[in-house]
């Protein structure tokens, strides 16, 4: 942001305080793809952070990820209240919401560290997560719909970001679709979870963070997602695999090891494509050329690999 467009947040987080509280810092403190934050200090003493969108990079928007994290505090998730939501784009150019700041342990957003006694929190809290009784709160998504509602939100994210049809993703989402498997339970799925998007202090989570993937669907996907992309440099799948089960009781088979490997895969590709976008438009970064086309076709070449190579039962299914 420039400076006139800070002056402009810094007036529009005074109107919503509706007192006599002043902005007295401001600054960014995250370099995130999708959302840049900003860390605003008030004169009573408040911290907030402020979560900018960056030109719809990942086909996310902040009004989702708002409406998830407000339930998800609401239900006890261990996550930052949040406050305020501008979805104009008005003030700043692009939407963006407020929430509380969280204090914890400073470590690099790249650190994929973990103790031992993190990680059992951290497997242990998204669990509580994936078992929170959203009914009421969020629109009802049933376990026989979940997963193809997923696909297909990924595939028109995919096609929103293109005017050419690209044959392995179509591919890839009709095969996702012919072996999806009804959800054993829908719940609150954090859709990137792992190292760098919580905050810890010690051995424990504080809050979870980066919140603009989360849905309700199949917490396979995050188990999975957590093995195979975002925890992959913290500890090997297997250990991954025991800890899931010492913890929290879950258990990944081979064909849902693959299955949603494929899904992830899948998912990065046709988010990764919005970065291409968004550089020629809104975001012309060097981060978002590299991420819309090389990060964005080694997906899709996973995504064939995976189709390709998935193990067969007597049914032709993957196993």
């Amino acid at each position: 942001m420039d400076d006139a467009a800070q002056q402009r947040l810094a007036e529009w987080l005074e109107h919503r305080r509706r007192d006599e509280v002043t902005v007295v810092e401001m600054r960014r403190i995250a370099t995130g793809n999708s959302r840049a934050n900003w860390y605003a200090r008030m004169s009573d003493g408040t911290r907030y952070v402020v979560r900018i969108e960056q030109g719809g990079v990942f086909g996310t928007a902040s009004a989702l990820e708002f409406h998830f994290m407000r339930a998800a505090h609401e239900l006890g998730c261990r996550v930052a209240p949040v406050r305020w939501i501008e979805e104009s784009g008005s003030v700043v150019g692009h939407p963006f919401f407020v929430m509380d700041f969280v204090d914890g342990d400073s470590t690099g957003r790249n650190d994929r560290a973990m103790s031992p006694e993190l990680a059992d929190d951290f497997v242990r809290r998204l669990d509580d997560l994936h078992r929170m009784d959203w009914e009421g709160r969020l629109d009802p998504v049933t376990a026989e719909r979940a997963t193809h509602l997923s696909i297909d939100r990924w595939h028109r994210t995919y096609r929103d970001a293109t005017d050419r049809a690209i044959p392995l993703l179509e591919e890839g989402a009709a095969w996702l679709h012919h072996y999806a498997e009804d959800a054993d339970r829908v719940g609150i799925v954090h859709g990137d979870p792992g190292a760098g998007n919580f905050i810890a202090a010690g051995d424990s989570v504080v809050a979870f963070t980066d919140w603009e993937f989360s849905h309700l669907g199949d917490p396979l996907e995050d188990w999975v997602y957590l093995i195979t992309m975002r925890g992959a440099k913290t500890m090997p799948a297997q250990d991954w695999l025991e800890l899931f089960e010492r913890v929290a009781g879950i258990t990944v088979t081979p064909r849902q090891l693959h299955y949603w490997s494929a899904f992830n895969f899948f998912k990065g590709a046709c988010a990764n494509l919005t970065c291409r976008r968004a550089f020629g438009t809104t975001n012309p970064a060097p981060n978002m050329a590299l991420i819309g086309t090389a990060l964005h076709q080694t997906y899709v070449r996973r995504v064939a690999q995976l189709v390709e190579t998935a193990p067969t039962d007597h049914q032709g299914g993957p196993r």
